[in-house]
């Protein structure tokens, strides 16, 4: 088996269609908390059908590293969404790049 740490890892959970409507809503400050392009605080990604909401993550991980990122998405998203209700556990996703997608197609 051979380890990469040249692979970003994503760190969120799959939005419904409730949180997709309340996202996909946000305006003024609240909207730079979550984007598709920017990686600053949030973003948004898909594995087939399903849509995501969660922190891109492009360096090295520890364990204690990965509890602090997912108390910081979840409290992002209890900021941009204060009545929704969000899971305590998130999921750690690999994230295909760009190139990578291109030699699959």
């Amino acid at each position: 088996m051979n380890l990469s740490d040249g692979r970003p890892i994503f760190i969120g959970m799959k939005m419904d269609s409730q949180l997709k409507r309340r996202i996909a809503s946000l305006a003024g400050p609240d909207s730079k908390y979550v984007s598709a392009d920017d990686s600053t605080f949030l973003m948004l990604g898909r594995l087939g059908e399903d849509e995501y909401v969660g922190k891109l993550v492009t360096e090295r991980m520890t364990t204690d590293r990965v509890d602090d990122v997912r108390r910081n998405v979840l409290s992002i998203l209890q900021r941009v969404c204060p009545d929704t209700r969000f899971p305590a556990q998130l999921e750690i996703l690999a994230v295909e790049l760009p190139a990578e997608a291109a030699k699959a197609e």
